[in-house]
């Protein structure tokens, strides 16, 4: 591929990576993410049915867009769908260094359709809230929610950068599945920045409303994140600032459920130090089992009262 189509610090080896650029004369930013291996990741770890696979891929793949401003080592986005679908919700970390990962309340649902090969997520999601959560390591974290406005994602993300965050933006999010699982994933965003003037937004809404290919399409013909984007803003000057690999990741270790179950309290500890048999636990982004013996959960009370 030409090399105009990858920005400074993009994988040449296939693997997942987000992309971000300016374009329309410095009035638009622009992401688009190949999120592919990351969304089969998550259908192995969580054996998702198929409306679930496509939901939770394509609410990864969003959570990736809010969290591409995060710099600070520890900064974390959490973002949660709570509603009144099958799936029941989701939820997605995203941290600072490209890392996401993900869960369905309810990850086996049926499947339904708008259409023959067009699943239909909004039904499987519902009615119900996006609240993202923003975690920059200060006293108090950063708070936003909306009302889900179609259920599809891609829309709802839409309106919660409009809302919370004050930043008119367009986002395409799919996830394209045959009998094998997860053939592509991916999506791309597009944001107007101060000075945009009503040309810019006219343009843009004419790219939008004027029948584009669905990025599952355009991933499925061998595009990659630039070459989207690319096509969608159709700018020659367009400036790729920087690609970086993005994967699905789970950071859970058995320190950290040390320290959830000494968080329960000395009393509560105390009572799981009955059980001879001791406890298991077992993370919900990785499925990770972890098992505490009977002397380790005294020994943690015992650690407790020191």
């Amino acid at each position: 591929m030409d090399d105009f189509y990858l920005a400074p610090g993009s994988p040449t080896d296939g693997s997942d990576y987000i992309v971000t650029a300016t374009a329309l004369s410095g009035k638009v930013r622009a992401l688009a993410v190949r999120s592919t291996e990351l969304v089969k990741e998550a259908l192995r770890i969580h054996k998702t049915s198929p409306v679930a696979t496509a939901a939770l891929g394509r609410f990864l793949t969003g959570t990736l867009f809010v969290a591409d401003t995060l710099k600070g080592e520890g900064d974390t986005i959490t973002a949660n769908i709570r509603s009144d679908g099958p799936l029941q919700g989701m939820t997605a970390v995203a941290d600072s260094h490209g890392n996401v990962r993900g869960y369905c309340l309810e990850p086996v649902v049926e499947t339904t359709y708008h259409r023959p090969g067009k699943l239909n997520v909004g039904a499987a999601v519902g009615s119900g809230k996006l609240t993202v959560v923003k975690d920059f390591g200060l006293k108090e974290p950063y708070v936003g929610q909306v009302e889900l406005i179609s259920g599809e994602i891609a829309e709802d993300f839409t309106y919660y950068f409009a809302s919370s965050e004050q930043t008119p933006s367009i986002v395409s999010l799919g996830v394209s599945l045959d009998t094998n699982g997860v053939t592509c994933a991916g999506g791309f965003m597009v944001q107007l920045l101060p000075g945009a003037d009503e040309e810019t937004i006219s343009y843009l809404e004419d790219r939008v409303n004027g029948g584009f290919p669905e990025v599952s399409f355009l991933l499925q013909e061998g595009m990659n994140p630039e070459k989207i984007l690319d096509m969608f803003l159709g700018d020659k000057d367009i400036c790729f600032l920087e690609g970086r690999k993005v994967a699905y990741k789970c950071n859970c270790s058995r320190d950290r459920m040390e320290r959830n179950l000494m968080a329960i309290g000395k009393k509560d500890l105390t009572e799981l130090s009955l059980d001879p048999n001791g406890i298991d636990l077992e993370c919900h982004f990785c499925d990770q089992r972890y098992h505490f013996s009977q002397e380790d959960v005294k020994a943690l009370i015992s650690d407790d009262s020191e």
